[in-house]
């Protein structure tokens, strides 16, 4: 009855996230390389199909790489999801976890300063004075400085103010089904599949992007279509 249980729990945990399902070979997809432990597979997820499930400038922000990994046979390979890095024209990006990304979809509260009922100003000028000196009796023009400190209630009109940018149930669905996509870490014999989501402005996701993997004595660098 122990072991029942106990298969049942580790078949739960196993399921916690369980990434994407691996197509049959790593031939179907459009790029693959062979390391000294395994099969890498990736394609590049398109913004179309990112739309039907996140916010529609999910894919402004974001490059979402399907990265599939066959071991060979009677090998056992420590998946990371860190080991995969994006390589750009002029820099790289590494993967974001699903609670980084869902954050940006999470309201956020105005910074305490913002909101304070008390506020500073200062008033800085100068002061021109002419006359007469009652010495010499020829007209004489002074000038000087002066600064003014004042203090005041209620919110000054001239700091910003940040909005909410969603809600929390939003930030909260995005973030589960990201970590349910995602490419689960862990040790595998079999092949496995799963999302990376890289952080990357839009205008530098256009031309072909090469995806770099580096484990211990395995590495690979597949350069993946453009959109």
């Amino acid at each position: 009855m122990r072991q029942i249980l106990y298969s049942l729990m580790i078949s739960a945990l196993g399921f916690a996230g369980d990434g994407r399902t691996p197509r049959s070979s790593s031939s179907e997809y459009p790029v693959h390389q062979d390391t000294a432990t395994a099969t890498i597979a990736a394609v590049r997820v398109s913004a179309e199909q990112l739309n039907k499930t996140f916010p529609s400038d999910f894919a402004k922000k974001y490059v979402v790489v399907e990265v599939a990994i066959y071991p060979k046979d009677g090998t056992t390979v420590d998946v990371a999801v860190m080991d995969f890095v994006l390589k750009l024209a002029d820099s790289e990006s590494r993967p974001d976890t699903p609670e980084e990304i869902a954050g940006l979809w999470r309201p956020r509260t105005a910074h305490p300063d913002v909101t304070s009922k008390t506020h500073v100003t200062t008033e800085t000028g100068v002061i021109v004075a002419s006359g007469t000196d009652p010495n010499t009796g020829r007209r004489v023009t002074n000038t000087g400085t002066y600064e003014k400190i004042g203090v005041s209630n209620g919110g000054d009109p001239n700091r910003p103010v940040n909005y909410p940018t969603g809600s929390s149930a939003d930030a909260d669905r995005i973030e589960a089904q990201l970590a349910k996509w995602e490419l689960q870490d862990g040790k595998t014999s079999s092949p496995v599949a799963g999302y990376i989501y890289f952080p990357v402005a839009q205008k530098k996701s256009k031309g072909a992007l090469e995806l770099q993997y580096a484990h211990e004595n395995a590495s690979a660098n597949l350069t993946l279509p453009p959109k």
